[in-house]
């Protein structure tokens, strides 16, 4: 990435991080829930609903990653072929 996109590499980075730290959390809470839930506050079925969070935060912060580095293709790209069209 050029480095005048320090911030957004930065930013995608950041996202990067924070879908496997909460991917993480939501395997961690659906193990803790699951052994030490069963109470009538937190029954064991709550469990699930860990999880699922955890996956849906995990693939929604993967997905911004993903789409700021398609971003930064994009401009690369079109700078490229800016510059093959003006040699023309």
């Amino acid at each position: 990435m050029a480095e005048k996109y320090k911030v957004l590499e930065l930013l995608r980075k950041t996202f990067k991080i924070l879908a496997f730290v909460s991917g993480g959390l939501g395997i961690v809470f659906f193990i803790i829930i699951l052994i030490a839930g069963g109470t009538p506050e937190t029954p064991r079925a709550t469990s699930l609903l860990a999880l699922a969070l955890g996956v849906i935060y995990f693939i929604s912060f993967y997905t911004i990653s993903e789409v700021l580095l398609l971003f930064s293709d994009i401009e690369e790209n079109t700078r490229k072929t800016k510059e093959l069209l003006e040699r023309k």
